[in-house]
């Protein structure tokens, strides 16, 4: 079973309406029903892209909000690709990144002609899910046409056959974030032990 919600940025700035908001989610998922969240287009008077904690511009820091003023504990943002590559998936030697640390930069290809998000509102929606202060303490930016991608991340126990999937955005400063952190060099370090010389030069 499922229910929609139609929500505006005053549900999330004003205290009343986001306590009764809270009590809505929390009723609808104790019964079994899956809330199905979207922005109320009619009615928002969207002002575009705001660097505000209880604003949102689209349905990548719209999943965000909802995350950190619902106490999720994980935040899987679906995309066409991958996840996040250092450099547009579509070009030569692009290398979809396990682990997105906030010190990276990556280069952003042209956003699709569909919606007002793009990997760079996914990029900073998931930063703003995790970053301190917030019980949402990992994010997956993972593509939405792989069934797997949803099990690996969502899933009660990881299974190696479903692989590693999507790009982790995690909480700073935590423990988690250490780990993600070491894992990545780790394969980092194993990449370049299978390059060849021959490659190399």
């Amino acid at each position: 079973n499922a229910s929609q919600l139609l929500l505006t940025q005053l549900d999330f700035s004003d205290d009343d309406r986001l306590l009764n908001l809270r009590y809505a989610v929390d009723r609808l998922l104790s019964v079994g029903i899956i809330p199905i969240i979207n922005e109320n287009d009619a009615v928002s008077g969207n002002l575009g892209y705001l660097d505000q904690d209880d604003m949102f511009s689209d349905n990548d820091s719209l999943a965000a909000l909802c995350a950190r003023s619902f106490q999720a504990e994980v935040l899987l943002l679906l995309t066409d690709v991958g996840g996040v590559y250092n450099k547009p998936p579509t070009h030569a030697g692009s290398k979809r990144l396990g682990y997105y640390s906030p010190e990276q930069t990556v280069s952003i290809g042209a956003k699709s002609l569909h919606g007002r998000g793009g990997m760079a509102a996914k990029i900073e929606a998931a930063m703003m899910a995790v970053k301190k202060g917030s019980r949402c303490y990992a994010c997956v930016v993972a593509c939405g046409n792989d069934l797997d991608a949803v099990r690996s991340v969502l899933g009660p126990v990881y299974k190696e056959e479903f692989g590693a999937k999507g790009t982790l955005f995690v909480t700073p400063g935590t423990e988690l974030e250490k780990q993600a952190a070491k894992e990545s060099a780790e394969e980092a370090e194993a990449a370049k032990g299978n390059v060849s010389d021959e490659a190399r030069a």
